[in-house]
């Protein structure tokens, strides 16, 4: 083979090293990213009034749809959209598994600091940001 040739291949190879490494700027514990996590988040370039509510409480994790109301800083659960959700290590990626009425699903996370949450979910990558009021 040619010089060119084994530079594709060691190219090909990284690409899914590179691709499916998280970015995680904030956290390297289960803690961490629980704090991280919670708040309020809505999907990017999403025109849905649909945002997110995270929350932890000694170490069980929920999540429900919420629409903002009139009142300003206020927000109302969608009926039936609650999940209790936990962190998991899986290897060195971190998974978040959501435990739904009628069914369970992981998410691993890709990126997450402050502002910005990204999760792939069933070979899927969904962008977040974090909505402050």
């Amino acid at each position: 083979m040619s010089l060119y040739q084994n530079y594709f291949l060691v190219f090909l190879f990284l690409i899914p090293c590179i691709t499916s490494a998280q970015n995680l700027e904030c956290c390297t514990s289960d803690k961490e990213i629980e704090e991280a996590i919670t708040g309020y988040w809505k999907i990017k370039n999403d025109a849905s009034k649909s945002i997110y509510h995270y929350w932890f409480e000694n170490g069980r994790g929920n999540v429900e749809n919420v629409i903002r109301t009139e009142t300003t800083g206020e927000y109302k659960p969608v009926e039936k959209s609650h999940s209790h959700i936990y962190v998991k290590k899986e290897d060195a990626t971190f998974i978040l598994e959501y435990i739904y009425k009628y069914g369970n699903w992981t998410s691993v996370l890709k990126k997450l600091n402050a502002t910005n949450l990204a999760l792939e979910t069933n070979g899927e990558t969904t962008v977040y940001y974090k909505v402050e009021f």
